[in-house]
């Protein structure tokens, strides 16, 4: 009987190195988790010539080294650590090193490595191990190639020096910053982070960031939170303002009451500590006068390190905290109350779970935790500890409006009073014609009141559309990920399967429809979320222009859909400047695009043509925005009644659209008009806002 073994190819390197891992930052951030189960005091990464390949990245400690055995059984054994879970090292760390696919990652990166290694227990003694990669790729199977590892005296002092040769594709300006950042935030940035580790990357970039990030202004917090998870799945928390001044406590049921789960008997979940720092990005509470500069290193900081940022035993963990990795939604959160709630740019926040007893299972690609039980009751804390939160500060901001409107209130009381007292000594003679003046005054605050109570209700109304429209547009970007990427496992696999001719003729049609269905979906779930963005709702010059060529580039996929053809006629000169809001302008925009392109697909009016232009026109005194469309114009309502509530060309319209371009127009001084059949046969609509100059 023959007696076999199972062989790996060398491409399975790949398949377990750089194509597992595919940013190098991932890979070169494991080699430095290493030096910290070394017990090293630091680590330090050196780039020579990584822009252009042929490059070196040198990672070097002072930590303990490694044996020969440890060589064998741990360096080289890739696919299980030889870390036992929760072990401690000599110098009472806790490991974090996993698998050793980051650091197979990280040695392939270049076409040799050559590690050396100066353990503590072997004084003045090298191990040398060279890695040529060409070998491995010669080779029938990765088994063939032998390791040989040289024993030398050295003077040097103990700890492990890998230098990865001869990149094979150089490491950009974004590679670079990404490492950068992911070496800085290891260790975080945080009032009490311990010195007894730290790591140095020997580039401008490094420096740049470390500056930015080692500022540390949570001495500006406005509130912050603190919450715990203790052994038995209890959670407590408590909020501190600015001052502070502890303002709320809460016990597990009141923590997990906040949460729709409503977790009462306890979280599946290890040991965990939350702290979340809240800020205010425009009005920060500090004790010192807001220089410019001042606000631009606070911002700067604030969209560096702003998120929640996981820890596991005193490392940080990707990509939880990365920016545009929401992992906790907290902005889709915040558009419920953006004034009470924190978000991903005005928060910096971690989460520190030291032993977790092998219950948090790190993924293979190294991107954060599988999600298991353990990990998704650890969000749940979370999610629930924030919540929490936002209950207390809307309760705050609740008693707060209710004591403004009682004073507001008393202060008309004593007002009126005063003008009653003020009518008793005003000669009889022309008494009469005061008092009169005095009550057709009230009666008109009073139409004015209900006017602006009518609008509140509307906007009330449009909000709770606005963040439930956010709400479903975030959860549809999952499916819609999901969907474009099983299209392409079709394509890749109908191609193979078929061959490209069959495949062609069978099933290339469905899925390029597929593929623009998924993009038409990607847009209407995208194009809320970036309208709803915070900065868009600042005051500020505003570039007409620019506006309209970034709506109508979103818009793309939503008109390719709809089989509408849309250009652009902007006046350049001079510039199409205005003092508005982003927000206000491109609601506008979308507004007039968005009825357009709803003509031409109303089962009513099915136009042959359809043509939409976006128009600019300036003076010395005023911007004019226009769109006009081939469709069939205004009809069966007049053209100053499309602009009342409640009124619509279309029997499904909601009839606020326009509504609410006309209240943001006025509100910019400007005006609006519209022409029932114009320039393209159909209508054509028109706001102006005053011009500003250049400053």
């Amino acid at each position: 009987m023959a007696t076999e073994r199972l062989r790996f190819a060398p491409e399975m390197l790949a398949r377990l190195g750089e194509e597992l891992i595919p940013h190098p930052d991932l890979g070169i951030v494991e080699l430095a988790r290493n030096s910290y189960d070394a017990d090293a005091e630091s680590c330090e990464v050196r780039l020579q010539n990584v822009g252009e390949p042929g490059g070196t990245i040198v990672v070097s400690d002072v930590g303990d080294g490694m044996t020969l055995e440890s060589i064998r059984d741990g360096f080289l054994l890739l696919g299980r650590s030889a870390k036992v879970e929760d072990a401690v090292t000599a110098g009472g760390r806790r490991k974090v090193g996993e698998k050793g696919l980051g650091r197979l990652a990280a040695l392939r990166l270049g076409r040799s490595a050559i590690v050396r290694t100066r353990p503590t227990v072997e004084p003045q003694r090298e191990h040398v191990v060279r890695i040529d990669w060409e070998r491995y790729d010669k080779a029938t199977a990765i088994e063939e190639v032998g390791l040989d590892v040289i024993t030398r005296e050295t003077d040097e002092l103990p700890g492990t020096t890998i230098e990865i040769r001869d990149l094979r594709a150089p490491l950009t300006d974004a590679d670079v910053r990404r490492l950068a950042r992911s070496l800085v935030m290891l260790t975080g940035p945080f009032p009490d982070k311990s010195d007894d580790f730290s790591v140095v990357l020997h580039a401008p970039e490094f420096s740049e960031l470390q500056r930015v990030v080692e500022a540390g202004f949570f001495e500006a917090a406005h509130y912050v939170l603190k919450a715990t998870l203790d052994e038995n799945g209890q959670a407590a928390a408590y909020l501190v303002d600015g001052t502070g001044t502890i303002i709320a406590s809460g016990d597990h049921f009141a923590v997990a009451s906040a949460s729709e789960m409503g977790n009462h008997s306890g979280y599946l979940a290890p040991p965990a500590e939350l702290e979340v720092w809240m800020f205010n990005r425009t009005k920060p509470s500090f004790s010192t006068q807001m220089t410019p500069a001042l606000r631009k290193a606070y911002l700067a900081w604030l969209d560096e390190v702003g998120g929640v940022h996981f820890y596991q035993r005193g490392l940080r963990v990707h990509p939880y905290g990365d920016r545009g990795y929401d992992w906790l939604d907290m902005n889709v959160l915040q558009k419920r109350n953006p004034e009470e709630r924190p978000g991903t740019n005005n928060s910096v926040g971690r989460l520190k779970v030291v032993s977790d007893n092998g219950t948090l299972v790190p993924k293979t690609d190294r991107s954060g935790f599988v999600e298991n039980m353990a990990f998704m009751e650890l969000k749940e804390f979370v999610r629930a500890a924030l919540e929490w939160a936002a209950d207390v500060r809307l309760q705050r901001r609740d008693k707060r409006k209710i004591e403004e409107k009682k004073k507001t209130r008393e202060k008309v009381k004593e007002t009126h009073d005063r003008v009653d007292a003020a009518l008793k000594l005003v000669p009889e003679s022309v008494r009469p014609l005061v008092q009169q003046a005095v009550r057709d005054d009230r009666a008109a605050m009073e139409e004015r009141l209900e006017v602006v109570e009518n609008d509140l209700m509307l906007y009330r109304t449009l909000s709770t559309v606005g963040t439930t429209t956010a709400v479903f547009a975030h959860e549809t970007l999952r499916p819609v990920d999901t969907i474009e990427q099983m299209v392409g496992s079709i394509a890749t696999r109908g191609e193979r399967a078929l061959g490209g001719e069959r495949f062609a003729s069978l099933l290339a049609d469905p899925v390029e429809l597929i593929k623009k269905s998924a993009a038409s979906l990607q847009t209407f779930a995208e194009l809320p979320l970036a309208l709803l963005k915070q900065r868009k709702r600042k005051w500020r010059d505003v570039d007409v222009n620019l506006i309209v060529q970034d709506i109508v580039e979103s818009f793309d996929p939503y008109f390719s859909d709809a089989r509408v053809s849309v250009s652009t006629d902007l006046a350049e000169d001079p510039p199409a400047l205005v003092r508005s809001t982003i927000a206000s302008v491109e609601a506008i925009l979308a507004n007039f695009l968005a009825n357009s392109v709803a003509t031409f697909t109303s089962p009513q009016n099915q136009s042959p043509e359809r043509v939409i232009v976006v128009r600019t026109e300036t003076s010395q005194d005023f911007v004019t925005l226009g769109v006009l469309d081939s469709g069939p114009g205004i009809t069966n309502i007049s053209k100053e009644d499309v602009w009342k509530p409640g009124k619509s060309t279309r029997n499904e319209g909601t009839g606020m659209g326009l509504t609410i371009v006309r209240d943001i127009v006025l509100d910019l001084k400007g005006q609006v008009w519209a022409i029932e059949h114009g320039e393209l046969g159909g209508a054509e609509f028109y706001v102006s806002f005053p011009r500003i100059a250049p400053s």
